[in-house]
Formats: C-alpha cells, sequence, structure tokens
C-alpha cells in the first residue's frame, strides 16, 4: 500500500507540475500575441523557446508513466 501512495503522490505532483507549466506557456502565448513579439524574444532564444517545449513533453511523458504506475499491480 505504502507504493501505490507513493505513485499517487508522485502523479498528482507531476500533474500539477504539467498544468503550471501549461498555464505559463499558455500566458506567455497572450503576451506575444498581444505585443507583436514572437516566443523565442520571450524566452531568450530559439535554444530555450526549445528547453521549454521539451519541459513540457518531459512533464507529460512523466505523469504517463506515473499514471501507468498507479495501476500497475505490486506484489507484497
Amino acid at each position: 500500500m505504502n507504493k501505490r501512495i507513493r505513485s499517487i503522490l508522485v502523479f498528482s505532483l507531476s500533474l500539477l507540475s504539467l498544468l503550471i507549466s501549461l498555464k505559463l506557456f499558455w500566458n506567455m502565448g497572450i503576451f506575444v500575441d498581444e505585443y507583436g513579439l514572437s516566443p523565442d524574444i520571450v524566452n531568450g532564444g530559439d535554444f530555450w523557446l526549445l528547453m521549454d517545449w521539451l519541459r513540457l513533453g518531459l512533464l507529460f511523458l512523466v505523469c504517463i508513466i506515473s499514471g501507468i504506475s498507479i495501476f500497475k499491480s505490486y506484489d507484497e
């Protein structure tokens, strides 16, 4: 039961991190649209824009993997 609680905790924290990152990314898109800028200018270059996308992708993968681990049967 202890591993299951840990899995649920990891899933909920990773989901919360993903939602916060998505909201910040969405707000950056609104800012870029309103002021006529580009996302790479706001992020500080193409490399950091790519890292922003990579962070969203990795958080999504962590959510998927931790979500699957919740339903995995543990042999205790």
